[in-house]
């Protein structure tokens, strides 16, 4: 009982977390994009305009 109640809990967690790995904690345009931060482009995230959710 307690090892079916461990794996409900870890596919609970898992589902939850991967369905918020494509967030984004910034604003975007009516296009679903934005232009990057300088903070950004000095990590080398990004290097200008990007869309985010793009289907």
């Amino acid at each position: 009982m307690k090892k079916t109640f461990m794996v409900l809990i870890v596919l609970v967690v898992f589902v939850g977390t991967s369905s918020s790995a494509m967030a984004h904690s910034g604003r975007t345009d009516k296009k679903g994009g934005h232009n990057c931060s300088a903070k950004s482009k000095q990590k080398g995230l990004c290097s200008g305009y990007h869309y985010h959710n793009k289907k």
